[in-house]
């Protein structure tokens, strides 16, 4: 058995136990939070077992090529125009063929060959691409191809997208499919490597979504011999640069994982490795050692990896946890009901409308964390951007320095005497001053973590008192309801009593790092760890967002193009022209990255404040959740009571066969998550 079959059969076992635990709780009637119909819908995704693995990538960068070479053979058009006008879905299926799924419904079955023929946009398309464009597709939801790929097996789904640069509309609708993805692999090409928008896009689209399950293939690297002089040190430069812009999207709890999310690889040669161009026949047998000399061999199994052992383990401990939240439901609601059990109906309504200016109060207190939590986001705007603002400065003055250490070539001064030299000139002056100022953002960057994991302890301690008073009154209200003779616990007798503080946060990190398992598993799990990983995440984060805003849509190239081409005009021939454009490059800079930061103050503080957001929300919601379910327990409490005609006996005994089954449902968990560890 494959590691994915065994996986599927883990998930399909993990549903059906949530399944037969919904039935256990239709004898008691809906409770608060989780009940019989949230965890039969639990299940119901669990075993449709979809894993959305998206590709993203820019006109020609190489894309269609890459998935042709996963598949074996050139299923998908390659062609030096758009070619992928409407979302494809790649799934499991044979024999294979091409089911074109449009707006009203109707579906049409295609061979591979007849899809290629009536969707692939032509080159005439290519010259009115836009609203006509837009017409001829615009009925078209999207294409699934099935395709008898192992890899494919267990629901897992392939979707190619449109060129980011390709079409305005197109481009859209690709971006509008990331919130669905489970991970994304981002295709770069070596001809061209990480360009302005890629950059923007990793920037603007996918970090704010929290992505973290990226991969990032580069394609055409068997070109740089002949794009280069020098192709090591292009390989060399491309993977410095790689770990500069794409080793913080990797990183995941603090762990660099750069090293099985960057592949560079030549997309063609794994291609050929299985399909045999001149016969236009699968290769019997495969040719591993050209599959595994193309780089194709390391992405595969990397991606395999990740969607059995990663993405496979989330999933299992997400439903784990809401098995385990259910549990603790139906525990809470058992001890209120055997606490209540000798009072009559109208007793119980009696102290549910006594209690509702204390149930009001709980309200009060979230709304007052919120206002906690904006102060705190205030400081961090001023904090941030006065941070920026003094490593800019500091970057000013190491500029002069920085320049003049830079090697132009022992032919720089004849090459400034005509025009083509020039542009070298310009070329290699531009890519050295962005490559150290990247490695400055870097810096910068590594030194905004540790303050912003004080910053978030420091807001745990502002936020603690509310917490105390919110937990107190919780008990308070409970007791009351329960007549007052006993305190009904609020936990399971068999862990201790939990601080709400640390269950607040635990689950605001989840939401920092949207991360279900870390969400679901919220306190029990503790949350130090947890805490360095989300500010790391929120470190990532604020600095790509004030850089962002700092510099726009131009980024630093634009920026150094606009110095650097001044500064060449600049220069005189005649001895000492190198020495004097670097002058005149530093001097160009000085100042400017300062001002900008004053210029852009406004925005690098909405972006802060942005970035900040999912804290608050989380800590706010919770509270506030915490205290909607708190009234919705008292209420059902009442409710059950009247739909219920057994005596406080048999809703006893039915309570602890509900929770006999929850405990055997969490044994059987246990043994299910035991997958094999990341190698």
């Amino acid at each position: 058995m494959s590691a994915l079959d065994d996986f599927a059969k883990r998930r399909k076992q993990a549903a059906k136990l949530l399944v037969g635990l919904a039935d256990a709780l239709e004898p008691l009637g809906a409770g608060d939070g989780i009940d019989a119909d949230h965890l039969r819908n639990t299940a119901s995704r669990a075993l449709e077992g979809r894993f959305q693995v998206l590709l993203l990538g820019c006109f020609s960068s190489g894309k269609s090529t890459l998935l042709n070479a996963l598949l074996g053979r050139p299923v998908l058009p390659v062609k030096v125009n758009p070619c992928t006008a409407i979302l494809t879905e790649v799934v499991y299926g044979d024999p294979p063929d091409v089911q074109v799924h449009h707006h009203d419904g109707t579906v049409d079955t295609l061979t591979p060959a007849a899809f290629t023929d009536a969707y692939q946009l032509r080159t005439a398309d290519q010259a009115s691409a836009g609203a006509e464009t837009e017409d001829r597709f615009g009925h078209v939801e999207r294409a699934v191809v099935r395709w008898p790929l192992e890899l494919l097996q267990n629901g897992v789904v392939l979707v190619d997208t449109p060129g980011l640069d390709d079409d305005p509309t197109r481009t859209a609708r690709t971006l509008s499919s990331l919130p669905d993805a489970d991970a994304v692999i981002v295709v770069l090409s070596a001809a061209r490597f990480l360009t302005e928008l890629e950059r923007r896009t990793l920037r603007r689209d996918l970090l704010p979504l929290g992505l973290t399950n990226l991969f990032f293939p580069v394609t055409m690297v068997d070109l740089l011999d002949a794009l280069t002089d020098d192709p090591a040190a292009a390989r060399a430069a491309m993977d410095v640069r790689a770990t500069e812009l794409l080793g913080p999207l990797c990183a995941i709890d603090g762990e660099d994982r750069l090293a099985s999310r960057y592949f560079p690889l030549n997309a063609r040669g794994g291609l050929h490795a299985r399909w045999d161009r001149a016969a236009k026949a699968a290769r019997e047998p495969i040719d591993d050692a050209a599959l595994e000399a193309s780089g194709g061999a390391e992405f595969e199994a990397s991606l395999q990896q990740f969607l059995v052992h990663e993405r496979g383990a989330a999933q299992l401990a997400h439903l784990a946890g809401v098995v385990a939240l259910a549990r603790d439901s139906v525990e809470r609601r058992a001890k209120l009901d055997r606490a209540t059990a000798a009072a009559s109906i109208e007793s119980l309504r009696e102290r549910q409308t006594a209690l509702e200016p204390q149930l009001k109060q709980l309200s009060a207190i979230a709304e007052r964390v919120g206002r906690t939590v904006d102060d705190f986001i205030v400081r961090q705007q001023a904090i941030v951007w006065q941070d920026l603002r003094n490593f800019l400065a500091e970057t000013e003055a190491e500029l002069p320095d920085a320049v003049a250490s830079f090697d132009l070539g022992g032919l720089a001064g004849l090459d400034l005497l005509r025009r083509r030299g020039r542009s070298r000139v310009e070329a290699i002056l531009r890519t050295q001053l962005e490559a150290w100022l990247e490695r400055r953002v870097a810096d910068w960057q590594a030194s905004l973590r540790p303050q912003i994991e004080l910053a978030l302890w420091d807001l745990r301690k502002e936020i603690a008192g509310d917490a105390a008073d919110f937990e107190a009154l919780s008990q308070q209200i409970v007791t009351d309801f329960a007549g007052g003779s006993i305190a009904v616990p609020l936990t399971r007798e068999d862990r201790p009593e939990v601080d709400p503080l640390e269950r607040w946060f635990s689950v605001a990190v989840g939401a920092i790092m949207l991360s279900p398992g870390a969400v679901a598993a919220g306190w029990t799990n503790g949350y130090e760890g947890a805490m360095r990983g989300a500010a790391s995440r929120l470190g990532i984060r604020l600095t790509l967002l004030t850089l962002g805003a700092l510099l726009g849509p131009v980024g630093w190239a634009g920026l150094l193009l606009y110095a650097i081409s001044d500064a060449v005009l600049l220069v005189l021939t005649g001895g000492g022209q190198l020495r004097r454009l670097k002058h005149h490059v530093s001097d160009a800079l000085q100042g400017q990255l300062v001002q900008q930061a004053d210029d852009a103050r406004a925005e690098i503080e909405a972006q802060v404040a942005a970035g900040l957001a999912p804290l608050r929300d989380a800590l706010v919601s919770v509270a506030r959740d915490e205290a909607t379910a708190l009234a919705q327990t008292l209420d059902q409490t009442v409710v059950t009571r009247e739909q219920l005609v057994m005596d406080a006996k048999d809703r006893s005994r039915a309570f602890d066969v509900a929770l006999a089954q929850f405990d055997a449902a969490q044994s059987t968990f246990s043994h299910l998550q035991k997958v094999n560890p990341r190698p």
